[in-house]
């Protein structure tokens, strides 16, 4: 037998060497792939190309983000209401399990002036829910009667005619349809159609992350063809209320120049994390309060148990 050729020789080498590299770069996409899989719901497919699934991506920002175990969290049927959030294993007393939301101030200046008793007339509406009483009276006689209210935040009305639509003016004296709020969470109205007057001008509002886990785009109850696996990232939306909670939450600073993704240009003020308020075990149902929350961060439901009226 002849022997082989330099040239077969340095063939065979090149092809050897190659067919290492391969086998080797397939391990390691292997590896990334098991653990992308660690890090995300159990069986959790990637398909061929190696692209995440949706929820797969919604995980991973929601983990990277808020800095929270998902698989602590189940969604399932609830004694309290519809569907809840269960734990899948046991929790201690005074454990943080994780942010329920954020608390960021709209940039809204451009909406806001000086008014008279130390109010801020805002140019646009104060948000559904929160409202203490409805009344109809001159304005300057409902900036008394807030400040007579033990948790009266501001004043919103309609204005069709814009009569109240320049800041600078003085106030009229036109009767208008008072809303009292507990809150000054408020939107602008370049048609001037609404006017409002705050006590503080500090327009605060809660923001769910994922972002698509706002009421928008995740509607309660959610539809029978949304994926169950896309409703764990938006568990804190899933919390029922209770006149004896589970838990509570409690605000906690984010770290300097902290930004939620997706909404740069909104100013983090904190997060409100939940905290266990006793043990619980393994299925049992996180519940809290809403009475306990700041007002500008829930809509007040028809029909929730008032805790003080038990």
């Amino acid at each position: 037998m002849m022997p082989p050729s330099l040239s077969s020789r340095l063939w065979a080498g090149r092809r050897a060497r190659a067919l290492a590299m391969a086998a080797a770069c397939c391990a390691i996409l292997t590896t990334l792939a098991m653990d992308e899989q660690c890090n995300t719901a159990q069986g959790t497919p990637i398909d061929e190309l190696g692209a995440l699934t949706e929820y797969q991506r919604i995980y991973h920002e929601t983990e990277q983000t808020k800095k929270e175990d998902l698989s602590l969290f189940n969604i399932s049927s609830s004694s309290i209401h519809g569907r809840g959030v269960m734990l899948t294993r046991p929790v201690k007393k005074d454990t943080p399990i994780g942010i329920v939301f954020f608390e960021v101030e709209g940039d809204m200046q451009d909406y806001l002036y000086p008014s008279l008793g130390g109010y801020w007339h805002a140019r646009g509406y104060i948000t559904d829910g929160g409202t203490l009483a409805n009344e109809r009276m001159p304005v300057r006689a409902a900036f008394q009667r807030c400040d007579e209210m033990e948790k009266c935040q501001g004043i919103t009305f309609q204005d069709p005619d814009e009569q109240f639509a320049d800041p600078q003016a003085e106030l009229p004296h036109t009767v208008v349809d008072v809303e009292f709020k507990d809150k000054v969470d408020f939107r602008a109205d370049t048609e001037n159609s609404w006017q409002s007057f705050l006590k503080h001008r500090e327009n605060l509002s809660a923001l769910f992350f994922p972002l698509g886990c706002s009421g928008g785009f995740l509607p309660n109850p959610p539809p029978s063809s949304l994926d169950p696996r896309l409703m764990i990232p938006c568990w804190p939306r899933y919390i029922n209320h209770s006149c004896r909670p589970t838990a509570v939450v409690v605000k906690v600073p984010v770290e300097e120049g902290f930004v939620l993704p997706g909404v740069p240009w909104k100013k983090v003020m904190g997060a409100y994390q939940l905290v266990t308020a006793k043990d619980i075990d393994e299925g049992g149902e996180i519940s809290l309060n809403y009475e306990s929350f700041p007002s500008h961060m829930i809509r007040r439901v028809h029909g929730v148990d008032e805790c003080d009226k038990l």
